[in-house]
């Protein structure tokens, strides 16, 4: 089903209901990402981003492009610290191109979620606890309109001290 479309290329705006569909098409916008994802995320959701394939994809996006910049903004931490969740090993290994943060306390009670891949797809959630959503993977104009929305919460944002790596 998702499979078929393309980064840049597929100009429809289509619904999404079942995690298992959020969690396919997040998966191929990671994939054909080359450059950028900006990710909101309440809980860095398991079921979506918690998987090989996607750590996979987000870890090579970064390997094969130097300039290419990971950043998830994650606004429930604490569930997250206290299990565990790949992406976050993969964030303390390669730092200088993954960066997660929380919010600032002025946006504590923002409660949407989005992937955006390259300032071009994007996969938007306007309740972070439910999986309804809307994508597409060639929609500019909305895309930065969400990159936007992501500078502001970004550049207010705070690095959770429990998300960096301990040196022992």
């Amino acid at each position: 089903m998702m499979s078929d479309r393309k980064l840049g290329d597929t100009a429809e705006v289509f619904a999404l209901e079942l995690s298992d569909d959020v969690r396919e098409v997040s998966l191929a916008l990671a994939t054909q990402a080359r450059r950028s994802l900006d990710i909101v995320t309440r809980h860095l959701d398991p079921a979506l981003y918690d998987n090989e394939a996607f750590v996979n994809a987000v870890r090579e996006l970064v390997v094969d492009s130097r300039r290419a910049q990971v950043r998830i903004l994650v606004l429930d931490s604490g569930q997250v610290v206290t299990q565990g969740h790949r992406l976050i090993e993969l964030a303390r290994r390669l730092s200088s191109f993954l960066s997660i943060k929380v919010p600032a306390p002025e946006h504590k009670e923002f409660n949407e979620a989005w992937l955006v891949a390259d300032t071009t797809g994007y996969l938007h959630r306007r309740f972070s606890d439910r999986y309804e959503a809307t994508a597409n993977f060639a929609d500019r104009r909305h895309s930065n309109n969400l990159v936007n929305r992501f500078n502001e919460l970004w550049n207010h944002a705070l690095y959770d001290p429990n998300f960096r790596r301990l040196h022992l």
